[in-house]
């Protein structure tokens, strides 16, 4: 019988638990992980710039294919939107005029609009107006204006019903025009009896300017 104890044999069901110890990390396979997490960091980075290339020619291409927006029209005329009417004789008529009236400027529009000018295209009468020009008519307001009428040649004065009209010179800020309003049938007769009583009857007698 031998004296000497051999090698310990494993038991039943120990065989295999043991483990070899892990071997340290090699260079190469810390450089593979740092390689990986470049990857993984450069890849969210792709993948962001992407989606914001994305985005961006999407709000591209819908800007160059929206609708495009509709501009506000422009305001009408301002002889579309400005009524002169005539009113009344001024009694007394003020020194040195032939005949005087009111006139009112009424503004139906949304803009101001601007009497710039108010006369009469013939040589025989000259027009002054009160208060002086430009006045301006604000949108749904109405103004009332002196027109006083001198006799500058009684030999050419009208007396009948081709009395001038007025012409009238308006602005709105987008738009100035010339435009004639006729006062109507009323206006005619009292500006035609008006002159009658200013200028004498026969026309070849020497022109008498209204003083």
């Amino acid at each position: 019988m031998s004296g000497g104890i051999g090698p310990v044999e494993p038991g039943d069901g120990t065989e295999g638990l043991e483990r070899p110890p892990a071997s340290p990390r090699t260079p190469a396979t810390r450089g593979s992980a740092w390689l990986g997490e470049r990857y993984a960091r450069h890849r969210r980075a792709f993948l962001a710039a992407a989606a914001a290339a994305v985005l961006a020619a999407g709000a591209a291409r819908w800007y160059a294919t929206r609708p495009a927006p509709v501009a506000a029209p422009p305001p009408p005329a301002p002889s579309q939107s400005v009524a002169l009417t005539y009113m009344e004789p001024l009694e007394p008529t003020p020194d040195g005029s032939a005949f005087a009236l009111t006139v009112r400027v009424r503004n139906r529009a949304g803009n101001p609009v601007t009497v710039e000018r108010i006369g009469q295209p013939s040589r025989a009468l000259s027009v002054t107006i009160r208060p002086p020009l430009p006045v301006t008519v604000g949108p749904g307001e109405a103004r009332d204006l002196a027109v006083l009428f001198r006799t500058e040649d009684c030999v050419h004065v009208a007396r009948n019903s081709g009395l001038p009209f007025l012409e009238v010179t308006l602005s709105n800020g987008f738009q100035k025009e010339d435009h004639s309003y006729i006062p109507g049938d009323r206006y005619a007769r009292d500006l035609s009896a008006a002159l009658t009583r200013a200028c004498p009857e026969d026309r070849d007698e020497t022109p008498t300017p209204s003083s």
